[in-house]
C-alpha cells in the first residue's frame, strides 16, 4: 500500500496542485479515522513533494494540521456522545484496540490531557486515546487544545524534515519504522514487568 500511495501522490502533485492538497487532507484524516493508514509516511512525503513541486510549505503544514485536528475532534465527539456503546461496535473493535480504553481511564484521571500529548509519540494509540478522552468526558477545551498543539508540533516536524531531506526522505521514514518497533517492544516489556510486579505484590499481601 505504501508504494501505491507514494506513486499516486507523486503523480497527482505533478498534475494538479488543488487535488494534491485534497489528497493530503484526506490522508491525514484517514490516519486518525483509519489508524492502519500510513499517515506519518505521507507527512514526510508531503515535505519532499512541496520542495519538488514548489508548493507553499506553510499551506502544506496548515492543511495537514487542520485535517488531523478536525478528524480528531470528530472522534472525540463520537466518544463523548456514544460513550460505552461504541465499544460494542464491530467496526470500532476492528479499527481500534478497545482493550486499551479501560487502561486509559486511569491515566486520564491521573494525568489529564497530558495523556493525549504523550500518546502521539507512541505508535498506534493516538486515535484510541482521543476516542477514550471523549468517552471519559475530558474537558473539551483542554482536549482540543492538546490535540491541536501536539498535532502542530508533530506534523510540522515531519513535513519540514521531508522538505530538508529531499530525495533522501525515505531515510527518516525507515528510521521512524525502526523507532516504532522499539517503542512497541519496550511497551510490551513494560507491561509484562508491570504485570509481574502486580502479581508479586498481591502474593506478598496475602
Amino acid at each position: 500500500m505504501e508504494e501505491f500511495i507514494v506513486n499516486f501522490a507523486q503523480n497527482i502533485v505533478s498534475e494538479n496542485v488543488f487535488l494534491s492538497y485534497l489528497f493530503f487532507f484526506i490522508s491525514q484524516s484517514l490516519q486518525i479515522l483509519f489508524p492502519p493508514y500510513p499517515g506519518d509516511m505521507v507527512l514526510i512525503l508531503e515535505g519532499y513533494l512541496s520542495e519538488l513541486a514548489n508548493l507553499n510549505i506553510f499551506l502544506i503544514i496548515f492543511n495537514a494540521v487542520l485535517a488531523t485536528t478536525l478528524s480528531s475532534i470528530l472522534l472525540f465527539i463520537i466518544g463523548e456522545k456514544e460513550e460505552e456503546k461504541i465499544l460494542k461496535s464491530r467496526i470500532i473493535k476492528y479499527l481500534f484496540d478497545t482493550k486499551k480504553v479501560e487502561k486509559l481511564r486511569h491515566l486520564f484521571d491521573r494525568f489529564g490531557t497530558l495523556v493525549i500529548i504523550i500518546s502521539k509519540i507512541i505508535p498506534g494509540i493516538f486515535s484510541v486515546t482521543v476516542l477514550s478522552a471523549g468517552i471519559f468526558k475530558v474537558k473539551r477545551s483542554n482536549a482540543y487544545f492538546a490535540i491541536a498543539l501536539v498535532t502542530l508540533f508533530h506534523h510540522s516536524s515531519l513535513i519540514i524534515l521531508g522538505k530538508l531531506l529531499g530525495e533522501n526522505w525515505t531515510i527518516i521514514f525507515h528510521s521512524l519504522n525502526v523507532y516504532n518497533k522499539y517503542i512497541i517492544i519496550f511497551a510490551v516489556i513494560g507491561l509484562i514487568l508491570y504485570g509481574l510486579m502486580y502479581l508479586l505484590k498481591r502474593k506478598l499481601l496475602r
